[in-house]
């Protein structure tokens, strides 16, 4: 599993990276993804998700903005040599 490109927009990892990460499935990303919910585009090998991750909340489900959230930390990308 490699870590990605660079885009202009920043750095770029694969669906499987950023599911793992997220802690859900690939499928699940992907559903994400072609919602419009997260960052990212299809090209020639996949998905490619622009990293740091940012999902955008649903439409359904209770009003959670009466409630606290808490932000995905997902660790730094350790690049290799």
């Amino acid at each position: 599993m490699g870590l990605g490109g660079v885009a202009m927009l920043g750095i770029t990892i694969d669906v499987a990276r950023a599911a793992k990460i997220l802690g859900v499935s690939e499928r699940r990303v992907r559903t994400l993804l072609s919602q419009g919910r997260m960052t990212g585009w299809k090209d020639a090998s996949g998905w490619r998700v622009l990293y740091p991750l940012s999902i955008l909340p649903g439409r359904r489900g209770p009003d959670l903005h009466r409630y606290p959230t808490r932000p995905v930390r997902a660790a730094p990308i350790k690049r290799r040599v």
